[in-house]
């Protein structure tokens, strides 16, 4: 694996990506290649409370909710801290038994940063040659560098420079070597 085993995607805190890692991966979805990791997905139900956070298993395709549920009135999130351990085991797990060939990371949160959540799913990926795409908010952008070191490089939140990345780890044909018509599906 090359020296920029890892894309970390640094947003602003609060403007979470997950649109534009959706998009970037799904080229790859529809390849039908393995992945490993997971991605916040945008709740539907109608009146629906800033906390109802989803979390998808790219392995196995599961959705958790993974905050609890306090209700309408509840001020703030807690989440599930025994549902994203059992998530993380299962990312650990899809990265020996699924050959993916590349691990998402939705977000470098609190819990990751203090050394939990998929920290170790990073590093044994890496260890492994899988390359590694994860959003890491601006609040934990030094914890982030301390952790990653040189093996990371950081992109903004956008399709280009994401494709560009995604081309170099061979996931997707380089997006210059295809017609604008062919590339424009991947950066759209």
């Amino acid at each position: 694996m090359t020296e920029l085993a890892i894309a970390a995607i640094v947003y602003a805190d609060g403007i979470y990506p997950d649109r534009v890692i959706a998009r970037a991966i799904e080229p790859l979805r529809a390849a039908g290649l393995p992945l490993a990791g997971a991605l916040q997905r945008e709740a539907v139900a109608v009146g629906r409370h800033p906390c109802d956070l989803l979390l998808e298993d790219l392995a196995s395709g599961d959705v958790h909710a993974i905050a609890e549920h306090r209700g309408q009135e509840a001020r703030g999130c807690r989440l599930d801290v025994g549902l994203l351990t059992e998530i993380g085991e299962a990312v650990l797990q899809s990265l020996h038994d699924e050959q993916p060939r590349l691990l998402v990371v939705n977000k470098f949160g609190k819990i990751e940063a203090d050394g939990g959540g998929l920290r170790q799913a990073v590093a044994e990926a890496v260890e492994l040659g899988i390359p590694v795409l994860v959003g890491v908010p601006a609040r934990n952008l030094d914890r982030w560098r301390a952790f990653a070191g040189s093996l990371a490089i950081e992109l903004p939140a956008d399709d280009v420079a994401l494709s560009r990345w995604l081309a170099a780890h061979r996931l997707i044909p380089d997006p210059a070597s295809v017609p604008d018509a062919v590339a424009g599906s991947w950066t759209t």
